[in-house]
């Protein structure tokens, strides 16, 4: 148990969750007719919770998943074809690489964005960021919160949606929000390197009681005007509602606590840590659909191939080699009450929001932002794993080989299609009522380069 348990005040609940509270307080728009599909699609489904491990600042596609060696590559990353067409830097990712049966690799992922805002904007909202409509569009991960809240069982203690280790103080790194969801589709923001304040001591849990209940008195004439004021105290009202049952619930202390042998298993990293909870979230089954992990930094412009920079390839992949693989190998070996698998019901997808500046290192001895070539991990779902899909040049430059049933490069609208796909839900659906009046797509089939028909990345699964 945590022995460093914070009391959880009225301040601590918009700071553990204030992206959901800074976001807008809507009209009721959420009637059974406002949200219809635009054409027929099949989900896939199958999955029932999806963790996107972002690798904030972008990994470089020479020097990680599918490398590309070169008269750049240092000696000791030994890349070694791990599986047919599959080539890992072993001195790099030597568990990963030894688990390669249980991950595919897509190296022909383009991004739009070379910035790293808008492109981490992008990732999650699945558009080109708008001013306009920054309150109003929701991210990923609180779309596949809405979409489960009408599946929520009374012993679900978990919100939908979790993020971890997002430092919103960071210009390049900020978490997308509900928009114009309801406030319980917010991601509950924590950090896996400090006590998570989510268990009541027994002995507080009467004066929190009464706490809540003269909130409620408070907050309830507010609540109950059809007002601006008063959606928007509903709004926060809806939020504590839902996170009562995680204060109180003695489980939420099993899933937030690092036991040390894990941790040293997993890295002993913040990484290692958010990997080890998320592993813990999945096997609790009560409630998460989506968590959204951010390992910062990846944006290597200079001593890439130094040991001794915290921020250097060697550094980075030193984190996520334990984690990721030490993730995989526990999802792989531990069942649910019926028997099945985790990684068979959970969706891993592991990128960052673009690539790197291709063949030799600029004069910094690092790597430059590069969109026209990516490289992507993954896993679980029901993913073939053992594989790479797509191709780049000699160099990693671009695109040569698109790896699926299109002809072009597959962008971050497939993967979010995919992700949709797999947990089931109509990517095709559409929200007509919105503040601003233009109706809200799931995935927009409006790119940068114009209209696109943006799909499932079936070619994962078989």
């Amino acid at each position: 148990m945590n022995t460093h348990i914070p009391q959880l005040t009225r301040r601590e609940f918009l700071r553990t969750g204030g992206v959901g509270i800074s976001s807008y307080s809507l009209l009721p728009l959420f009637r059974a007719n406002n949200v219809s599909a635009k054409e027929r699609v099949q989900p896939r489904g199958g999955a029932e919770i999806c963790i996107l491990l972002f690798l904030q600042g972008g990994p470089s596609q020479l020097d990680t998943f599918g490398a590309k060696e070169g008269p750049w590559t240092p000696a000791d990353f030994d890349i070694r074809t791990v599986r047919p067409g599959l080539r890992m830097p072993f001195g790099l990712l030597p568990k990963l690489s030894e688990q390669a049966d249980k991950y595919a690799i897509i190296q022909s992922l383009e991004a739009w964005e070379v910035d790293h805002a808008r492109g981490t904007y992008y990732l999650q909202a699945g558009r080109i960021f708008s001013p306009a409509r920054i309150k109003e569009i929701p991210s990923v991960g609180s779309v596949m919160a809405y979409e489960s809240l009408s599946q929520r069982k009374e012993s679900d203690f978990l919100p939908p949606f979790i993020a971890m280790n997002v430092d919103n103080t960071q210009v390049v790194a900020h978490l997308v929000g509900p928009g114009m969801l309801p406030s319980t589709c917010a991601p509950m923001s924590m950090f896996s390197d400090k006590p998570a304040p989510f268990l009541l001591p027994e002995a507080e849990k009467s004066n929190f009681a009464i706490r809540q209940q003269l909130l409620n008195n408070l907050d309830r004439g507010w609540r109950e005007k059809d007002t601006h004021r008063g959606r928007i105290f509903n709004d926060l009202g809806q939020y504590y509602e839902s996170a009562y049952s995680l204060l109180n619930n003695p489980k939420s202390d099993d899933v937030f606590t690092v036991k040390p042998e894990e941790a040293v298993r997993y890295g002993k990293s913040v990484l290692g840590n958010a990997c080890i909870m998320a592993r813990n979230v999945a096997e609790a089954n009560a409630g998460t659909k989506f968590i959204f992990i951010s390992h910062f930094t990846w944006d290597m412009h200079d001593r890439l191939y130094d040991k001794t920079n915290f921020h250097s390839q060697y550094q980075r992949c030193a984190e996520l080699d334990p984690a990721l693989s030490s993730l995989l190998e526990d999802l792989s070996s531990k069942t649910d009450e019926q028997g099945r698998r985790l990684i068979d019901k959970t969706l891993i997808v592991c990128m960052g929001e673009f690539g790197r500046a291709p063949g030799e290192p600029n004069l910094r001895n690092g790597r430059d932002h590069h969109r026209y070539a990516a490289v992507g991990l993954f896993a679980g779902a029901g993913i073939k794993g053992g594989r790479a899909l797509g191709a780049t040049d000699e160099i990693g430059a671009r695109v040569v080989d698109s790896g699926w049933h299109q002809t072009r490069s597959i962008y971050p609208e497939d993967v979010l299609v995919t992700m949709y796909s797999a947990m089931g839900i109509d990517w095709t659906k559409e929200i007509a009522q919105t503040p601003s009046g233009r109706t809200f797509e799931y995935i927009e089939n409006i790119s940068p380069k114009g209209l696109m028909k943006f799909e499932e990345i079936r070619e994962l699964f078989t």
